[in-house]
């Protein structure tokens, strides 16, 4: 008995705090170290926004955080955080002490590289750049916005996924925990659609708006799958504030 006690005691995985409260209660309290995770959803669902305040909870916490935009100038992520979360008041003091790096398309070498056809675009300039910054500070959590953009120019779907997994063990390998957004076509949980990629990452977060008129519509989230810990399956509604994402309705461990 004591065998098999200091067994399962040496397999729980270790957590991370998500920064949200409800969110670690429905995963069983937070997200499992080193898991690299899609935050998915339509336009206007708060998937930056999540990954923005996981990062900035870590680093109020003395982490090293890194968020990572293919599509967005920095000034421009951060304003967009400041407008959002007015009561994040410590956004400049983490920035200034680079405990929250903010990285956008223009710090970046080289986001988009063509292969020696010129006609196939390939990210494995962004995978280093990423790398270089996640070994240079010395980061434990990382946010990547959006890995759509991957999809958007890497066409073929073998060359996609084939960048997908070379994105994951890379992050693995320097054993940070990242949030990688992923936009789909529709944000209502019915007519949801389980991508290739789904398979290929350790956590799946879906974020949707649920209602009929849209402009009564309730944002909605839902874990799909996370390796390494039990979750809820429940689908939970959620809203934005000043200071984060806040989960109405936290179910009971299922």
């Amino acid at each position: 008995m004591r065998g098999i006690t200091a067994k399962k005691i040496k397999m729980a995985r270790e957590k991370v705090s998500s920064g949200i409260a409800g969110l670690d209660k429905m995963l069983n309290g937070g997200l499992p170290k080193s898991n690299q995770v899609v935050v998915a959803g339509g336009p206007g669902t708060g998937k930056t926004l999540l990954c923005l305040e996981f990062l900035y909870r870590g680093a109020l916490a003395g982490e090293t955080s890194i968020f990572f935009s293919l599509e967005e100038e920095t000034g421009m992520i951060i304003a967009n955080m400041k407008e959002a979360y007015g009561q994040f008041t410590e956004i400049d003091r983490l920035i200034a002490e680079g405990k929250l790096v903010i990285k956008g398309t223009d710090q970046a070498s080289s986001l988009i590289q063509k292969d020696k056809k010129g006609n196939i675009f390939t990210f494995t300039t962004t995978i280093a750049d990423i790398e270089s910054a996640v070994v240079e500070h010395s980061a434990t959590k990382v946010a990547i916005d959006s890995i759509s953009v991957m999809k958007l120019f890497v066409k073929d779907p073998f060359e996609y996924r084939s960048v997908s997994t070379s994105l994951v063990s890379m992050l693995r390998k320097q054993n940070v925990t990242a949030l990688l957004t992923m936009e789909i076509e529709t944000s209502e949980k019915e007519r949801l659609t389980f991508e290739p990629e789904f398979f290929v990452y350790d956590g799946i977060i879906i974020l949707y708006l649920s209602g009929g008129q849209e402009e009564n519509r309730v944002p909605t989230i839902e874990v799909i799958k996370m390796r390494g810990t039990q979750h809820s399956f429940s689908t939970v509604p959620y809203e934005i504030t000043p200071n984060g994402i806040n989960l109405l309705l936290i179910p009971h461990k299922e």
